[in-house]
């Protein structure tokens, strides 16, 4: 196959993920491509198994009578993508088909162990996973790995801000698997899986902005994910809130994540318990070591009043900075995902500040911005559609 027509393939099957069940006139009209060009590459992904004729529709033009169409839709369970995300709380795994249906997932809580020998644990895994999916195996096309950082520019090593994840040894986990691997972000992966297995209601312009044990906003524009020449692109919790605020560990000051991410409430609840300074919150551990985001937004809405401070204050920073990036780049959504927005609670609250912040702009731009449910599962859902797309779409 000659570039010309592999990129006409790429065209063709990336509007299909986007917009099946789709007409191949439609796919002409839209892609540019000729029709003729269309209908031999149609018929080839046909003869391939890779998209199906569903039959005639009818498309209500400018008479009654209408225009039947066929209709050809993507064969969801032609080929399937490995998908793994590792962070501080969790490690998953998972097997997904080209609809981002979860064949089968593996889903650990973060140990010591499992962070000493991270890449054991990834090759150990997957080939569990393998194991356990021996009929589908010969269908699988790559291994997407979503990472809590970004590779170095030689691909040899993890760029973090946490230290925990010295193990790592990407050329290894590639070196151990005949599939081909891709690495990337784990929120440009969340990112990602949601352009690709959620076209519905994902534009082709929006960002996607990660609350976690740290935060990360990757940004979609024309279909693509933007990708600067340097790791700091998307690092948004480094953005600084306020002027001599608390002192990050990046050696700048009042950066956002010092005050809304994970990591920093769990640090400041910490203290909190160990000064015996929160009665709620002290009568939900026994130690301040077993302190997570579930216990402060327990006692959150049990009213704490001290958590209670430490949440608003982080919800207003935030809005303040998903105002300034509505303003900034103005995609058309901006999707919120993290445990702490999954609170019913703390998502309205959130709403409430960003619709004030938001309210010059008016026509209620404020309902672009949406709260995605929170699930671990999504950055390894994410990573599979990275490998489906690197290695099927774009093959």
């Amino acid at each position: 196959m000659n570039n010309v027509k592999k990129s006409n393939r790429t065209k063709i099957l990336e509007y299909i993920f986007r917009n099946a069940p789709v007409s191949r006139a439609t796919i002409a009209e839209s892609t540019e491509i000729t029709p003729a060009t269309v209908t031999t590459t149609t018929a080839a992904l046909i003869n391939e198994g890779i998209i199906v004729n569903l039959g005639e529709a009818e498309q209500m033009g400018d008479n009654t009578l209408g225009r039947k169409r066929v209709l050809i839709d993507l064969n969801r369970d032609y080929v399937y993508g490995i998908g793994i995300e590792f962070n501080e709380k969790y490690i998953a795994f998972c097997i997904t088909n080209l609809s981002g249906k979860v064949i089968d997932e593996i889903m650990f809580s973060t140990t010591y162990k499992a962070v000493t020998n991270i890449t054991g644990f990834i090759v150990q895994n997957v080939d569990t996973l393998i194991e356990r999916n021996k009929e589908i195996v010969p269908k699988l096309v790559g291994i997407g790995i979503a990472l809590p950082g970004k590779l170095s520019s030689n691909q040899t090593e993890l760029v973090t801000d946490s230290k925990v994840w010295k193990s790592f040894q990407p050329q290894k986990i590639k070196e151990r698997f005949c599939l081909p691997i891709i690495m990337d972000n784990n929120v440009r992966c969340m990112a990602f899986g949601r352009y690709l297995f959620e076209p519905q209601t994902t534009p082709e312009n929006f960002a996607f902005f990660h609350v976690g044990i740290g935060m990360y906003c990757a940004n979609m524009i024309d279909g693509e994910l933007f990708k600067a020449d340097n790791y700091i692109a998307g690092e948004i919790g480094h953005t600084i809130v306020k002027v001599d605020g608390k002192c990050c560990e990046c050696g700048k000051s009042g950066c956002l994540q010092t005050y809304a991410s994970e990591r920093w409430l769990i640090k400041a609840a910490k203290l909190l318990v160990e000064n015996k300074g929160s009665i709620i919150l002290n009568s939900l551990v026994e130690s301040p070591e077993e302190i997570s985001i579930e216990h402060i937004i327990t006692a959150y809405n049990l009213g704490d009043e001290i958590i209670r401070g430490y949440i608003l204050e982080g919800l207003k920073y935030l809005s303040m900075t998903i105002s300034n990036l509505s303003i900034l780049i103005n995609p058309t959504k901006i999707f919120l995902h993290g445990r702490l927005f999954d609170d019913l609670e703390v998502g309205r609250q959130l709403q409430l500040y960003i619709d004030k912040d938001l309210n010059f702009m008016g026509n209620h731009y404020g309902s672009n911005i949406e709260i995605l449910p929170y699930s671990p599962i999504n950055g390894a859902i994410g990573a599979s559609a990275r490998a489906i797309d690197a290695y099927f779409i774009n093959e």
